[in-house]
């Protein structure tokens, strides 16, 4: 019997297919970002979708200013509340550049620490809620809108309106804004009437709302971070006890990420508007996503590249990720970039 030529060469292009090994993919490309002179720890703490990463650096003496980075001008020190020797963190990023966070009036000891914002190279001071002169900037969205906390409760600051107080969940005393969309809906966390620590969600036309744990038995979560089709990340736990990385859905319900193999405990830092999800578990970083479910980010990097990551801190919507990991023996700030990413597209 006859057979197809044509039949017959697909045959074989399916056997030699079928019989080499598979190539295992770089899923991302990894940067140091580097430290400032004479320093060895560096974190990146927020970045934008122009892949403008900000956090801190520390100094040879052990002091930090907050630093801004991108692929044109390297890390930049951009300095602290007068006199230079001040502390400062910076903590979020906008796409105008326009950087939030905070900085100490006195550094040695660490005290009255003030929300500020970086300006085209200028320092502006948020100030404080009415009665104390501790507070911290920790989001800011492209309206300017700034959230944070001033002991003892969250705050949303405006360019018309100033700082204004979110309050906390109901019988509650405390609670912290942390992050913020771009439709100006704010997550975080508050303690309540029953003594528990839970994640909260906050809208203009709400006020605070609180979100569900993930388990029945949990007495612990945070509401981490919140993407523009709001949807919430962080973790909830039962006391000390393993928590998970959790994901609250627009409507509210919570969903498990899980943990990394053999690991015990996990929690969720930053989400993205693709429901890209970047945390901890174990002290070893992941990525988690609806497709793949959470992988270790330190098998999705080149083998070789010496690096361990351990915090990852944000995740833009180019899925370029930002954090700390340890390159020998330091702790320095990174930039993943996915290996298919075709430009910088903003510099």
């Amino acid at each position: 019997m006859a057979i197809n030529n044509r039949l017959v060469n697909w045959i074989r292009v399916l056997l030699l297919s079928t019989s080499l090994p598979l190539a295992t993919a770089q899923t991302y490309n990894i940067m140091d970002l580097g430290t400032f002179p004479g320093g060895t720890v560096s974190q990146g703490q927020a970045l934008n979708d122009c892949g403008h990463v900000v956090g801190y650096a520390r100094f040879a003496n052990f002091n930090a200013h907050g630093f801004f980075w991108s692929r044109k001008t390297g890390l930049l020190d951009i300095g602290a509340l007068p006199p230079s020797s001040n502390f400062s963190v910076a903590q979020a990023i906008n796409s105008r550049n326009i950087v939030a966070g905070y900085s100490t009036y006195n550094n040695d000891p660490l005290e009255f620490t003030h929300p500020i914002l970086w300006i085209g190279g200028q320092v502006a001071d948020l100030g404080t809620l009415p009665g104390t002169d501790d507070a911290q900037a920790m989001g800011i969205n492209d309206s300017g809108q700034v959230v944070g906390f001033s002991v003892s409760y969250a705050f949303l600051w405006t360019p018309g309106n100033g700082m204004q107080s979110l309050g906390a969940l109901p019988g509650g005393y405390y609670s912290q804004g942390l992050a913020i969309n771009q439709l100006g809906e704010v997550a975080g966390l508050s303690n309540a009437a029953d003594g528990n620590w839970h994640g909260f969600q906050w809208t203009a036309a709400k006020g605070m709302q609180q979100l569900p744990y993930l388990l029945p038995g949990d007495n612990s979560a945070s509401a981490n971070a919140i993407n523009n089709r709001g949807q919430i990340v962080g973790g909830s736990s039962s006391g000390y006890a393993g928590g998970h990385a959790v994901l609250w859905d627009a409507s509210g319900t919570p969903h498990d990420l899980g943990v990394l193999p053999g690991q015990g405990w996990g929690s969720a830092f930053a989400i993205n508007d693709h429901e890209q999800v970047v945390g901890w578990s174990g002290f070893a970083a992941f990525l988690w996503t609806p497709a793949k479910g959470m992988q270790d980010l330190n098998t999705l990097i080149p083998s070789n590249s010496g690096w361990s990551l351990s915090l990852p801190t944000g995740i833009n919507n180019r899925g370029q990720i930002t954090g700390q990991g340890t390159i020998n023996g330091q702790q320095h700030a990174f930039l993943l970039t996915p290996a298919d990413e075709p430009s910088w597209g903003c510099e």
